[in-house]
Formats: C-alpha cells, structure tokens, sequence
C-alpha cells in the first residue's frame, strides 16, 4: 500500500457509493462536516483533485479554499462531480506517486476519512479494517510525533487496541497512554471525534496535556459516530 494506491481506492469506493445514491441522498447533511451535504462532500473531493492538478495551491487545506471548491460545483448534479473526479483521479494518482510523500499524504488522509463521514451519512458500513487503515495510521502517527516533538509536548504511548503494538509520540517518557484502534486514530486525528469522546476513550493517565495536541482541525461540538 502507498499514498496513490490509497487514494484511488478510496476514489473507487466512493464512485461506487455514488452511483447507488439519488438526487435526495445527494441533498442529506453529513454531521461531520457543518454546512455541507453529500453532494457537497463530493465536490470538495472532486475540486480538491483538480485544483492540485492546476497548482491552485494558494490557501490549500483551508476552509476558504474548500468553500470555492464547493462553491464552483453548486450547480452540478452528484453524478456531473462524480464524472469530474473519475475524469481527473487517475492524473492525481500520478501526480502522488511523483511527489514529494509528505506533501502528499493528506490527500489520501481527507478522502478516507471523507469516505466514512459520507458512509455514515447515507446508511452504509464504515471500512474499519482494510489495509489503508493500518497505512494511513502509520502516516498519521509520524506525522503527530513530528508535531509533539515541534511543540515540545510531553510524549504520549499510543497502544493499538487490535494487536497491542506500541508507539510514542514525542521525546522521553510517556505522561500518559492511550489505547485505540487505528480506525479511531485516524478519526481522532482528522477531528472526528468531540471532545467529550476523546476524554472518554481508554486512557491510562490524564488526557488533558495531549487531547488538544491530537486533532488537526476545530473539534465538533456534538458527538460522532461511524
């Protein structure tokens, strides 16, 4: 598995997803992300594809680069994006597989975690065990390390709850240790999760130094589940 092959199998699952759903399923909240439909989703997934293959990078990740993302595609139908995206997609898998891997490695990070929020959005499963999950958490674990050790934030024990291997994130001993799946990791991690739920999960120690060092984005309000 690698950051290309993560994302065009993402992309796949959501084609799928998309082709099973209706104008209506297109128009449902997804609760993960305030504001934005499914449709909407998809067209943050398809414009994200076609502004990194443009070099529109200026504001990348941020919520008013999303927006116009979003914005530019109000008047399409989900099957119009959809076609977008299944058109650009496999230029985007190139251009992954010739970058530099840590500028890539959230793109594959946002559509996975995408896929969920709109998986739970519309009825279906969630992918709790397939290989990207292992392969993104790995990703993901460095880069918070890389992130505890910039901010000189006490070091935190990672347990995976699966397979009981361990990880640390930052420098010296572990203030504390939390047990989790890499499927909750990754949701933690992308803020999917409220805080109340990230108190709540299985710590060993006191959470409060590290909870606000484990998620890249606003935490929601509500609680979230998938």
């Amino acid at each position: 598995m690698d950051a290309a092959q993560a994302y065009s199998t993402t992309r796949a699952n959501l084609l799928d997803v998309a082709r099973s759903l209706d104008a209506d399923d297109g128009e449902l909240p997804v609760a993960a992300l305030p504001g934005w439909t499914v449709k909407n989703a998809y067209a943050h997934l398809a414009g994200l594809c076609a502004d990194v293959l443009d070099g529109n990078l200026r504001g990348a990740g941020t919520p008013p680069w999303t927006a116009v993302q979003v914005a530019a595609r109000a008047d399409a139908s989900l099957d119009d994006v959809s076609a977008e995206w299944a058109r650009r997609g496999p230029d985007l898998d190139d251009w992954i597989r010739a970058a530099d891997p840590a500028r890539t490695m959230f793109i594959p990070l946002d559509a996975w975690n995408h896929e969920q929020d709109i998986r739970a959005t519309v009825g279906l499963a969630c992918v709790h065990d397939d290989a990207r999950v292992a392969y993104l958490a790995s990703l993901a674990r460095a880069a918070f390390d890389r992130r505890f050790r910039e901010a000189s934030v006490s070091a935190l024990r990672l347990a995976n709850a699966e397979d009981g291997t361990e990880f640390v994130l930052g420098d010296g001993d572990p203030g504390a240790t939390l047990r989790i799946s890499d499927y909750e990791l990754l949701r933690v991690f992308s803020a999917r999760r409220s805080r109340a739920q990230m108190y709540a999960a299985d710590w060993i120690g006191d959470p409060e130094p590290f909870v606000d060092h484990l998620h890249l984005f606003e935490l929601p309000v509500a609680d979230l589940t998938d």
